[in-house]
């Protein structure tokens, strides 16, 4: 009876020694981290993209109106 609690005991610190020896390797483990601060990295672009694109509306818009004009009338004048 003892000789069974006593394996019992070292299999169950023996277990709970590997679960804390994965634990810290999972820590340890930096590649997560990489995809995360990238990911971070890709949204505040993404943010900015959109912000500047916004605050340039009405500038965007002028200039591709002129070069659509623009290529109209020069494709008009090569056809005839």
């Amino acid at each position: 009876m003892k000789k069974n609690f006593f394996n019992a005991c070292v299999k169950s610190y023996v277990k709970s020694q590997l679960i804390i020896s994965d634990s810290r390797n999972y820590l340890k483990n930096e590649k997560g981290a990489t995809t995360v601060e990238y990911a971070l990295l890709v949204g505040v672009i993404t943010v900015l993209v959109i912000g500047a694109a916004t605050a340039m509306n009405d500038p965007l818009k002028d200039f591709f109106t002129t070069a659509i004009a623009q290529v109209k009338t020069y494709l008009t004048s090569k056809g005839q």
